[in-house]
């Protein structure tokens, strides 16, 4: 083999990325952080709205218009539960939660598993990381720790579901912004100027 230089030919080193842990990376702000769940926010609610009404469609073509208004009644009126119920046992709690997380995985589990982002968070150049690494989380860690434990609170009372989103957020306020679903996962969002592969 030839050992002649070629100009086209990649340049080489010993050096790669798994070796780089930045010693301080930049944090991102609690602004960026809201952006980016407001955006998801809204995706989401437009892929509840288009399943919604793909769900009246189908009801519409296969029961006639009766049925589909009583079935959009139906979702109309199923938040009226008093504000105090406990949700533990309601399978239409258990029900929504799963749903929830289908199409949230539809929405973002892609890019979550392939870079640790979201769709804002990717909008917004900022990414989920290991606390301790700076390193891409797998995505069940992800998943599971820094979204469905979550929502746990919702199978209790209302007010506590709400006291605990609040307090996440003031977590967030600190000097590390680290919210508590960061703290479970062990994950913390920083701005990101490279690909995360």
């Amino acid at each position: 083999m030839s050992s002649t230089f070629n100009p086209y030919e990649a340049p080489k080193t010993d050096f790669t990325d798994d070796q780089f842990v930045p010693e301080e990376v930049e944090l991102a702000t609690v602004v960026d952080r809201i952006l980016a769940r407001v955006i998801d926010y809204v995706l989401f609610m437009l892929a509840v709205v288009v399943l919604i009404a793909i769900g009246l469609l189908v009801e519409l073509i296969a029961s006639g218009a009766e049925s589909a208004m009583e079935a959009l009644n139906e979702i109309m009126a199923s938040d009226t539960d008093p504000f105090f119920k406990v949700n533990l046992l309601d399978p239409i709690v258990w029900t929504a939660i799963i749903i929830t997380h289908v199409i949230f995985l539809a929405l973002h589990g892609f890019l979550l598993h392939r870079y640790g982002q979201t769709i804002g968070k990717r909008l917004l150049k900022i990414a989920m990381v290991d606390a301790d690494t700076h390193k891409k989380v797998p995505l069940p860690r992800l998943f599971v720790l820094r979204y469905l434990v979550w929502d746990i609170p919702t199978l209790t009372v209302r007010p506590f579901f709400w006291i605990i989103r609040i307090v996440d957020l003031l977590f967030g306020l600190r000097k590390n912004r680290r919210t508590l679903h960061d703290l479970t996962a062990n994950t913390k969002v920083i701005k990101v100027y490279k690909r995360l592969d």
